[in-house]
C-alpha cells in the first residue's frame, strides 16, 4: 500500500498537481524515494515522515504538520519552499540545496519543537498568533543564506530553549534579522549578530543578539524642533551682530 501511494504521489508530482495527502501522515519509506519534480505536494497538516529519499524539486510542499526525518532519512531541498505548521524534527540528512523552509501558523498549532541539527539555506519563522518555538537544548540550526525572524503586534514570536538556562544555538551565517521577536535561552555567538526590531524582547542567555533601541516619533520630532529653534536662534544672532556693525 505504501508503495502504491508514493507512486501516485509520485505521478501526481509529475504532471505538475498539488498531491492531497492520503491520510493523516504520508511516509517515504527506508529504501523508498520520492521526487516531487516540478510539482508540489500539498500535505493538508498532515505529518511527513521520511525514512528514504525526498527530492523537492522546484515548488516542494506545502501544509506539512510535522515533518521528521528518520536517521535513515534523507531530504533534498533543492530550490524548493518548505512549509511547515509543526515540529521539524531532523535525526537524518538535510541538504538544503537553495531551498527556503517556512516555518508558519497553521493546522491549529500554537507551538512546535524543533529538534535536532539542521543546515538551512534560507529560513522564514513567521507568526500572527504568537506561537512558540522550543529549539532544542544544545542543537544547532545553521542557516547559511537569509532568514527572517518576524511575529505581530501583541503577538510576540517566541524563541526558546527546550531547558530553561541551557541554550542551544542559531549560526546565522548569512543575512537576517527580526522584529516583534520574545527570545531566550538562545546563543547565536557562532554566526553573524542578530539584529532585534525596537518591538522585540531580548531575555536572558542571549549573547549574539542585537536589540535596537525605540526612538519614540514625538521624540525625534522634538529633536528635529530643537535643532531648528538652535539654528533659527544662531542666524538671527548673526544677522543682529552684522546689523549692529553696519550702524556704527
Amino acid at each position: 500500500m505504501r508503495r502504491r501511494t508514493l507512486a501516485a504521489l509520485a505521478a501526481l508530482s509529475a504532471l505538475g498537481h498539488a498531491a492531497p495527502a492520503p491520510a493523516a501522515q504520508v511516509a517515504v519509506g527506508s529504501g523508498s524515494s520520492l521526487d516531487l519534480g516540478t510539482g508540489s505536494l500539498d500535505l493538508g497538516c498532515a505529518d511527513l515522515t521520511v525514512g528514504g529519499t525526498l527530492s523537492a524539486g522546484t515548488a516542494g510542499f506545502g501544509q506539512a504538520r510535522d515533518v521528521t526525518i528518520d536517521p535513515t532519512g534523507v531530504v533534498n531541498g533543492d530550490s524548493a519552499t518548505l512549509e511547515v505548521a509543526g515540529d521539524w524534527d531532523n535525526a537524518g540528512t538535510f541538504n538544503a540545496g537553495t531551498s527556503t523552509v517556512q516555518l508558519v501558523d497553521g493546522c491549529g498549532l500554537l507551538s512546535a519543537v524543533i529538534a535536532g541539527d539542521t543546515t538551512f539555506a534560507n529560513l522564514d519563522v513567521t507568526t500572527t498568533s504568537g506561537k512558540l518555538y522550543t529549539f532544542t537544548s544544545g542543537s544547532t540550526q545553521t542557516v547559511t543564506n537569509s532568514f527572517t525572524l518576524l511575529g505581530a503586534t501583541g503577538n510576540l514570536l517566541t524563541l526558546r530553549s527546550t531547558v530553561g538556562g541551557s541554550a542551544a544555538f542559531l549560526d546565522g551565517q548569512g543575512t537576517g534579522g527580526g522584529d516583534f521577536v520574545d527570545v531566550q535561552d538562545i546563543d547565536a555567538t557562532a554566526g553573524n549578530p542578530i539584529t532585534l526590531g525596537p518591538n522585540s524582547v531580548k531575555g536572558s542567555n542571549t549573547p549574539g543578539w542585537l536589540a535596537s533601541a525605540l526612538v519614540p516619533v514625538f521624540g525625534a520630532l522634538g529633536l528635529a524642533l530643537l535643532a531648528f529653534s538652535l539654528l533659527w536662534s544662531g542666524l538671527r544672532a548673526l544677522a543682529t551682530r552684522r546689523g549692529s556693525v553696519a550702524t556704527r
